[in-house]
């Protein structure tokens, strides 16, 4: 009898690292759900690599239970969900700004972590992965609400370590800095605003603490997440792994 296909979700999946992740998982042979809560490239995504596709708002704890609850035995979670937040001084961030990022940046993963661990736990079996950012160990002026919740992640995934250790489940974060894609774009702009300087030299702020000065392909977040669902990575948990160009 053949082995059973294991099965990987990931959140927000339809753009970004995201889809470079369920593309790079189902081309490796892996059964693959994921969410999004834009429908349009959600099922674009769907249509192009072949995974299953959940419309899924990670900011609505209830919605997120509802769409688990309709899962097998997960082997590979990937908390891929997350906004960039606002670009202000706390004095200026508004409240709903803040519980918004921390309901998709860290509540999202906590609530995701919770749904599959009982499989994961009932076959001895699992890795999770959490995506945090370099952010989550610099002092970041002006993005204290994504710096918060990044180093948040960094917090939840050492403790569930520690916790499912015994159990045969591997939980890590991954610590990208700027990954190519329309997101850091985004980013890089509201930055230049906020500072009145030129997007090339803001460009260049972001890249400039990275020892590469250049942008990572998601094919590379990709690959590290493949690893670390493998048998070569059985002993790696509890880890911060930068895949960051020698950031400091």
């Amino acid at each position: 009898m053949s082995e059973k296909r294991k099965f990987a979700v990931v959140t927000a999946g339809a753009s970004g690292i995201g889809k470079v992740v369920v593309r790079e998982l189902t081309k490796s042979g892996w059964h693959v759900a994921f969410t999004d809560v834009n429908l349009e490239a959600g099922e674009a995504t769907a249509i192009e690599t072949g995974a299953e596709f959940h419309r899924c708002d990670m900011a609505d704890s209830g919605a997120i239970e509802i769409v688990f609850a309709g899962f097998p035995t997960v082997d590979l979670l990937l908390n891929n969900a997350g906004v960039a937040g606002p670009t202000l001084p706390v004095m200026d961030t508004p409240i709903d700004a803040w519980k918004n990022a921390v309901d998709i940046n860290i509540t999202s993963h906590f609530v995701c972590a919770r749904a599959v661990l009982p499989g994961m736990i009932a076959q001895r079996r699992g890795v999770i992965v959490n995506m945090a950012s370099v952010a989550a160990k610099i002092a970041y002026p002006n993005r204290a609400v994504y710096a918060a919740t990044k180093w948040a992640v960094l917090g939840f995934t050492g403790s569930l370590a520690h916790e499912v250790g015994q159990m045969g489940i591997r939980v890590n974060a991954i610590l990208p800095a700027s990954v190519r894609g329309e997101r850091i774009e985004n980013v890089v702009a509201e930055y230049a605003r906020a500072n009145a300087m030129d997007v090339k030299a803001a460009e260049a702020h972001y890249l400039g603490r990275q020892a590469t000065r250049a942008f990572i392909e998601p094919e590379e977040i990709a690959a590290t997440i493949l690893f670390l669902a493998s048998d070569a990575a059985r002993s790696i948990t509890g880890q911060f792994i930068g895949v960051d160009g020698g950031f400091q």
